[in-house]
């Protein structure tokens, strides 16, 4: 029976041209079916769609990258600019963010899958991204030791399904620099040892355009790894180094300069993001104890998906192969030094607070520690695969000495309280260093048997990395498709409602409640809330100072007020409450669950406000003053529109609290570890609308209980929280189980509505009035009735362009913050355009790099081409 299968595929391979290529192509495609089919299983199991109703985007894809894609694919189909979003953060540098999150070619296939299909357009890309790493590595493995067996296909799985991947896979953007970096490591290699750099600068400036960020730490890599292959190699000399030294460098920025039109621009939103702020450290630090680093390579430890230990795993065999490359016969002493000694520093930078920080593009992540451990497994599973192709020289007590030794490791890990792993993943792992120890033994004794023996060891490690991938994923969780989609329906029929009522002008909609920050981006409604890396910090700051919920790189509309929302121009409001109005917006229409809210008091972008708005102090402390300051500077007047008021007496349930003063109150728990809470109760009688801001460190949730209603707001960092005008309110703290003590910071105040009226009636007599809007052009009249500002809420970009009746004049901000002009009085046009700062000189220089590469290469050609006629000449 074996024989007549094997003569029916002889065939086929013989005589069908796809059956030759499949069979030429055979590990290759191995090496790509494989992680895809595990995938399939993982999901399966999660219930990811179309299996059940989950999906695999957590964290921050969940948040931003989802919104981000939404908005790609509605920006490429609508043929609107790359340039500008107003869908989210009151207007947006989107090239910075296609520069960080979208700059993947592979991204296009997002264009066939319908908008309601985005999430599985994600998945599916990030699907054939692991699988495309793998057969790169596959494809690596190859060129690199001209192997080509089935063992090339277990190390590509355990290079694409490595745990930096399991942990890691849902920031979808820093997958293609996984792939790329096997191109980019033999293209050094040859470039080192055969002066031929081409793959080399191509693949860099590839995996750099795909993200900037990541391609930092693959760059930091390099120039070690240049330095290592250098060294390495048997025939050297000063004047060679200098010469490899010299094309090293300007392929390295040639490759830099071909991603200029996205880097530079991205560069100048940075400088004034939070990230911009970043010192370098001085103080020694290490993170984890010797035993917990070391453990992260065990087979089944859980992945860390946002904060924890870095991710190390590359499989089990790997860890006796890399004890082996000790005694590695055939491969020199100094090379073996070389590679280790990279390796320990690699290990060791995850560990250490400086060298962490410089990997790290001389920043601290927020979150995600260790985010260059891919490198830290390819470079492990490139040392270890010199040892498969010389893995029968090997004596006895080698394998043995290499067995021992890891198995002292786990078991010392074990035994150590500070590692905290589960009991299968010491068992698991101790068992298959067995299994790989008796097969290195066996392998070496048998000679007719070594093809069984390979295809035995493929199904036991495919079996590992198969396991330990779909426990990871599953240990990361995923997330509902339903209500991740529930309002793209309703939002869109309501929006163009919204969009019938304004003739198609500009206005901006919020919704009153979210589930992933980005949800305007990913409903496709123009409005405040962001949560992006490349945000300026000013803006950021301020949306804080004036109520509105903000942490270090995002801000959402939660803490509105009718003063913000008149100021911001939120003129619609979407929201699942069914009620007559919410604060000055009056409701229009419902949709499914939805009901759509109209602001009559939305300001226009842009109106005239008094000289004294330049001396607007927003950092002048809470919120109400911040408000208040706004007011009195914007049109002169004295009158406060929110006036401060005794809060009440707070009381503490399973906890002592004591008033600290100005707004302070500090509780500590009778018993660390019980759950407790700290209230405060009030009734409202005479009719003024109250508000509350509070910060509540050490918190899990604050709970408002007005009169049959209960809002829960987790955002304990702190915003404004509307009370009501009447009835009976109660506020809850819950604090959270990891402290045992806090602070909570609460102030009350009252909203006066005629000083509001008053404020509304001066600025709304002067307004920007819109003719011509699009992304980044805006065309429109304003009347000034004397010399002043004309305020704008668009935060302030040296991107735009501002002429004021066909003249070019300066833009002006308050501590970069939000745009503002000058204008005399009369009648004016004012035009803007953006164009993102940098985007010019960076297509100039990428222009320039893609022509010096044009040259390389047909020179290359050209050359290969006369060589080539001077061979047959001579036969």
């Amino acid at each position: 029976m074996n024989s007549k299968i094997k003569s029916c595929l002889r065939t086929f391979y013989a005589d069908n041209r796809v059956g030759r290529l499949v069979f030429r192509y055979r590990y290759y495609l191995l090496a790509f079916i494989i992680p895809l089919l595990i995938l399939t299983v993982a999901y399966v199991a999660i219930g990811v769609y179309p299996f059940g109703d989950r999906q695999v985007q957590i964290i921050d894809s969940y948040h931003q990258y989802a919104p981000f894609f939404s908005e790609l694919h509605r920006k490429i189909w609508g043929g609107e600019s790359l340039f500008y979003s107003w869908n989210g953060g009151l207007g947006m540098n989107f090239w910075a963010i296609v520069a960080y999150y979208l700059a993947s070619p592979l991204n296009i296939l997002l264009l066939l899958f319908p908008s309601g299909l985005l999430l599985e357009g994600f998945t599916f890309i990030l699907m054939l991204k692991i699988a495309l790493t793998s057969t790169v590595f596959a494809w690596y493995i190859r060129r690199r030791f001209c192997r080509y067996n089935i063992t090339i296909v277990y190390f590509a799985l355990a290079y694409a399904l490595c745990g930096w991947t399991l942990g890691y896979n849902w920031n979808i953007m820093w997958l293609d620099c996984l792939v790329l970096l096997p191109v980019i490591i033999l293209g050094l290699e040859r470039l080192v040892e055969q002066g031929k750099g081409w793959m080399y600068g191509i693949s860099l400036a590839l995996c750099i355009i795909c993200n900037y960020y990541i391609a930092i730490m693959v760059c930091i890599f390099l120039v070690l790894y240049f330095f290592v292959t250098f060294f390495a190699m048997k025939k050297k000399s000063v004047a060679l180094f200098f010469r490899r030294g010299f094309l090293f460098a300007g392929y390295s920025l040639l490759a830099g300069a071909a991603s200029a039109i996205l880097v530079l621009p991205t560069l100048s939103a940075l400088a004034v993001s939070n990230s911009a702020g970043s010192k370098f450290p001085t103080e020694i630090e290490f993170y984890h104890s010797f035993t917990q680093l070391l453990s992260q390579q065990f087979a089944f430890v859980k992945p860390t998906d946002l904060s924890g230990d870095p991710n190390l795993y590359f499989g089990v065999l790997t860890l006796l192969l890399v004890v082996l490359y000790i005694f590695a016969r055939g491969i020199p002493v100094r090379t073996r030094i070389l590679k280790l000694g990279l390796l320990a520093f690699i290990l060791f930078s995850t560990n250490f607070r400086i060298l962490d920080y410089i990997w790290h593009g001389f920043h601290f992540p927020n979150s995600l520690p260790a985010r260059f451990t891919f490198i830290y497994a390819f470079l492990a599973l490139s040392m270890a695969y010199e040892v498969v192709i010389r893995i029968q020289r090997y004596r006895f007590w080698q394998y043995f000495l290499a067995f021992a030794m890891m198995q002292g490791l786990v078991c010392w890990c074990w035994m150590d309280d500070q590692v905290d792993h589960e009991s299968y993943a010491y068992i698991i792992t101790e068992i298959l260093l067995l299994l790989y120890f008796i097969w290195m033994c066996l392998y070496k004794i048998s000679f007719r048997r070594r093809r069984i023996l390979r295809g035995a060891l493929m199904a036991v490690l495919t079996i590992e990395v198969a396991g330990n991938s779909i426990y990871g994923l599953c240990e990361n969780g995923s997330i509902n498709r339903t209500s991740y989609n529930q309002y793209l329906e309703s939002a869109g029929e309501l929006k163009s409602i919204a969009d019938d009522r304004e003739s198609g002008g500009f206005y901006r909609m919020e919704l009153d409640s979210f589930s992933a920050r980005n949800n305007n981006m990913w409903l496709d409604l123009p409005g405040v809330s962001l949560f992006a890396s490349t945000m300026g910090a000013d803006i950021n700051d301020l949306m804080g100072r004036v109520g509105y919920f903000e942490a270090t790189n995002k801000y959402s509309y939660v803490g509105a007020t009718p003063l913000t929302d008149s100021i911001f121009g939120i003129k619609y409001l979407l929201a699942t409450e069914d009620t007559d109005h919410i604060r000055t917006f009056t409701q229009l229409y419902s949709s499914g669950n939805q009901y759509l809210y109209e602001n009559p008091y939305a300001l226009s972008l842009g109106f005239m406000v008094d000289e004294a708005y330049a001396d607007w102090n927003w950092t002048v402390g809470r919120p109400e003053y911040v408000l208040n300051d706004f007011v009195q500077k914007t049109t002169g007047t004295n009158r406060f529109m929110f006036m401060d008021e005794e809060v009440g007496e707070l009381t503490g349930e399973n906890c002592q609290v004591s008033d600290v003063g100005d707004g302070q109150y500090s509780y500590t728990k009778d018993n660390a570890g019980d759950e407790a809470s700290v209230r405060l109760t009030m009734d409202i009688t005479d009719g003024q609308t109250r508000y509350i801001y509070y910060r509540a460190s050490n918190c899990s949730s604050l709970k408002v209980s007005r009169n049959d209603s209960v809002e829960t707001y987790s955002d304990t960092r702190g915003h404004i929280v509307e009370l009501g005008d009447s009835g009976h309110v109660e506020l809850e703290f819950v604090t959270d189980s990891d402290h045992s003590s806090g602070t909570i910071e609460i102030y009350q105040f009252t909203y006066n509505p005629e000083v509001f009226e008053e404020f509304y009636n001066e600025v709304s007599q002067n307004q920007w009035e819109i003719s011509e809007f699009s992304d980044t052009h805006i065309f429109g009249t304003i009347h000034a009735d004397e010399d002043g500002i004309m305020f704008t809420s668009i935060p302030y970009d040296s991107g735009w362009t501002v002429k004021v009746d066909g003249q070019k004049v300066e833009t002006e901000s308050i501590d970069g913050t939000l745009l503002y002009i000058h204008l005399s009085a009369g009648d004016h046009t004012v035009e803007m355009t953006y164009t993102p700062t940098g985007f010019i000189p960076g297509f100039i220089i990428t222009a320039g790099s893609c022509l010096i590469f044009a040259v390389i290469f047909f020179r290359k050609q050209k050359k290969r081409a006369h060589d080539l006629k001077q061979f047959h000449t001579t036969l």
